[in-house]
């Protein structure tokens, strides 16, 4: 590995876009071992350890409550397009986004013939609305600690919004955004670099810019009785909507295009593992769906192709 950029305030704290982050480790954590993550970052390499099939296995393990790390959840279809070339010429991409009636800048993360420099995609879940907080509307959260039944409505959607977001600058907390009935907005293009884990923010920040492109994923959630006060821990089976993977697919697709290698998954938990308050997303997350998702896709641009 690389010469290891240690920062003194590790255990305080670092700037991000959204501001200051904490930075504390899990006991135990040496700072070495942070900077690596659980999949073995190379710093002067600006990649993890193993090829890249290796890395997707590595980073999309499954997340369990209170971010505990699990098995691989990787499809042999991501496995094997990981890392490798994504040959679909943009012009192609953008006629076919433009038949689904999508606008690319407000909706994929910007121009599809803009290039991008990322490698890795990461998959977060917004954790919010905690339907436990006081704050939310009696229409997003009519019941006080139970999941709400109308979550996956255009008009529930509708009312939360993303959260508030777009924001301007230092509050961008991801790329773009995807919600419960298939829709999605763009806060940063992803040309534009954008730290939004622990690990890309407190440790070695410069050989990490600009190698991720971040992904939020509405979801609602209700505190675990058996947790701590004010927990976020409990999550709705299923954790998504087919209509959020297929969105979260087509940014998939989008990404690995303007790159022009299909990026390598990532979960947020899995790369804070081995920090403090790591988070715990995204919950219930089925690989297979979205992994299907993005095939559909890429059957339908290659029928695209086929019929040009």
């Amino acid at each position: 590995m690389g010469r290891i950029l240690l920062t003194a305030a590790i255990a305080l704290a670092a700037t991000t876009q959204a501001g200051a982050v904490n930075c504390a480790l899990k006991p135990g954590v040496t700072a070495e071992a942070a900077a690596a993550g659980l999949c073995g970052y190379d710093v002067a390499a600006r990649v993890f350890r193993g090829a890249p099939a290796d890395q997707a296995a590595c980073l999309t393990r499954w997340v369990a409550k209170g971010g505990v790390i699990g098995r691989p959840t990787i499809t042999h279809f991501l496995q094997q397009h990981a890392g490798t070339p994504a040959t679909l010429p943009p012009g192609r991409l953008a006629a076919y986004v433009s038949t689904l009636g999508i606008d690319p800048a407000r909706e994929l993360g910007g121009d599809v013939g803009v290039p991008v420099t990322a490698d890795y995609f990461i998959i977060h879940d917004t954790s919010e609305p905690n339907c436990s907080h006081a704050r939310w509307s009696a229409t997003l959260c009519p019941e006080p600690d139970k999941l709400p039944k109308a979550r996956d409505t255009a008009a529930w959607a509708a009312e939360l919004g993303y959260l508030g977001h777009p924001k301007p600058a230092p509050d961008r907390l991801a790329h773009a955004w995807t919600n419960r009935v298939g829709g999605s907005i763009t806060e940063v293009t992803f040309d534009q670099p954008l730290r939004s884990t622990k690990f890309e923010s407190c440790l070695d920040t410069p050989a990490k810019a600009g190698l991720f492109l971040a992904v939020e994923n509405t979801q609602p959630r209700v505190p675990d009785p058996k947790g701590p006060p004010g927990n976020d821990f409990l999550a709705p089976r299923p954790g998504f909507t087919a209509a959020q993977y297929d969105r979260l697919a087509l940014l998939y697709v989008m990404g690995s295009v303007r790159r022009g290698r299909w990026l390598i998954p990532a979960f947020h938990a899995v790369l804070d593992a081995r920090f403090l308050e790591g988070h715990d997303d995204p919950q219930h997350f089925d690989m297979r769906a979205f992994s299907r998702a993005v095939e559909r896709h890429l059957a339908r641009l290659t029928a695209a192709r086929t019929a040009g």
